[in-house]
């Protein structure tokens, strides 16, 4: 495969463009938020077990950072495979459970029937989906439109800015999570003692002498 080789203003010109349509839906999604996200935000503020995120492809790695960021905030909550999830370990979930599904399609076969065994055992479906028609967003008890046009995904179909959107919507999510169950440095110094992170928490926590 040949390498083209573009010049310096083409190079950055496209890079902007690339940046500005991930702006341009990022305010959108700002300015459209309201009851749904109110509802979905409390729900898992609200949660008393355990928060599963679940997806694949590029939604998972949006759905692990998830999790982390949420277990962070003051929820428990864990990244389960769907390939897991099909083959055993979704006997993990427990009555107080709930279990997110991120899939920009919501048509993708592992991740519907993730949804299907939550909705047998009684675990409410949370669905952050772009597509309100999709089986997914019709299991999901709570669902949580991700609009992104098709064709700000890279190449069309590859998706990059519908991701960058479900990042910054899954951070305002725990931003709420983190100030109504008051969250404090206090309640993560102990559990994240590693890396820069864990370095600024100490020495926040520290007593005054």
């Amino acid at each position: 495969m040949s390498v083209v080789s573009l010049p310096d203003e083409e190079l950055l010109g496209l890079a902007k463009r690339v940046i500005q349509q991930d702006i341009l839906v990022l305010e959108s999604i700002q300015g459209n938020l309201g009851d749904e996200f109110c509802a979905c935000a409390r729900k898992l503020a609200s949660c008393t077990g355990i928060i599963w995120i679940t997806g694949v492809g590029t939604s998972a790695y949006v759905g692990q950072r998830f999790a982390h960021i949420l277990t962070c905030s003051g929820v428990r909550s864990m990244f389960l495979s769907p390939i897991e999830g099909l083959h055993g370990h979704s006997g993990i979930f427990r009555p107080m459970d709930l279990l997110v599904v991120i899939s920009r399609g919501g048509e993708s076969e592992e991740v519907v029937e993730m949804a299907q065994i939550a909705h047998r055992l009684s675990i409410p479906v949370m669905a952050l989906v772009q597509n309100l028609e999709s089986r997914l967003a019709k299991l999901a008890n709570l669902v949580l439109p991700i609009q992104s046009p098709d064709e700000y995904e890279l190449g069309g179909y590859l998706a990059t800015t519908s991701t960058v959107v479900v990042s910054a919507i899954c951070d305002a999510i725990c931003a709420v999570i983190l100030r109504e169950r008051g969250n404090s440095l206090h309640n993560l110094v102990d559990t994240h003692p590693g890396g820069a992170v864990g370095r600024f928490l100490r020495s926040k926590s520290k007593p005054h002498p």
